[in-house]
């Protein structure tokens, strides 16, 4: 079934006449910001009064209190959530001022999703995160730590943005270890229902740095050829870079 394409980032693509998804996006938030810009400034130059952290029972979201206009973030979350929530909610206002779209999120995933491709823009530039990654060298899981700490985002949000610019060319996961593994998030193409024992995990347990390992993964057809690389990142939490191996 061919993927519907999303309505909110189609309107953008016809304002600029760009074929480009990316590039329409760039271009849209190019009006708003320049190179470096920190977020606090675009929210003051979109009208908002304040960025309030404040104990809340969902992720943030725009307010207009007392003729202001005030984006509150969970405090209960981490750093990089509340910086990526930040980053969304300015996604709504830039929407609401160029498009006129204003919606309830829970009920148009539409509009969420494309707040999220535009939250990711501002967080992690294009053109910036592709010199950056160029320079950083060969892929590791050391260097996609680099990359998320650089940007300020999660690990998850640094390896969708890798892999989605085609920088990489690997597999991105994060799994918990005791024995067996239990897969927390995954970035790319699957070639597993379970995540299985790879040799990697225990070998990563006790060493501090990434370890790298060619493997087989069983399959009902054929053997496919694995190469990990994989780094303990404490508390029984691993991070694993992974290609296959042409036959």
């Amino acid at each position: 079934m061919k993927k519907r394409r999303n309505s909110y980032l189609r309107t953008i693509n016809k304002l600029f006449w760009e074929l480009d998804e990316m590039g329409a996006v760039e271009r849209l938030l190019g009006v708003y910001r320049y190179p470096g810009a920190p977020l606090r400034l675009i929210a003051k130059n979109l009208g908002v009064s304040d960025i309030v952290e404040e104990e809340l029972p969902f992720e943030g979201g725009v307010f207009y209190e007392d003729g202001k206009t005030i984006i509150k973030v969970n405090a209960l979350n981490s750093i990089v959530r509340q910086k990526f929530t930040l980053a969304h909610e300015l996604g709504h206002l830039i929407f609401i001022e160029r498009f006129s779209v204003v919606a309830e999120c829970l009920q148009d995933t539409q509009l969420e999703s494309a707040c999220d491709r535009l939250a990711v823009e501002l967080l992690m530039p294009r053109q910036e995160t592709v010199q950056y990654v160029h320079a950083l060298g060969a892929p590791s899981p050391e260097n996609l730590r680099v990359v998320a700490k650089r940007f300020g985002v999660s690990l998850q949000v640094a390896a969708r943005r890798v892999e989605e610019l085609e920088l990489w060319h690997r597999s991105v996961g994060l799994w918990e270890y005791s024995g067996s593994p239990r897969q927390l998030w995954f970035v790319g193409k699957r070639l597993w229902h379970r995540p299985p024992n790879f040799v990697a995990f225990d070998l990563a347990k006790s060493s501090p740095v990434s370890v790298s390992t060619l493997e087989r993964l069983p399959s009902t057809e054929y053997a496919v050829g694995i190469a990990l690389q994989m780094l303990n990142l404490g508390r029984n939490v691993f991070l694993g870079l992974i290609s296959t191996i042409p036959s």
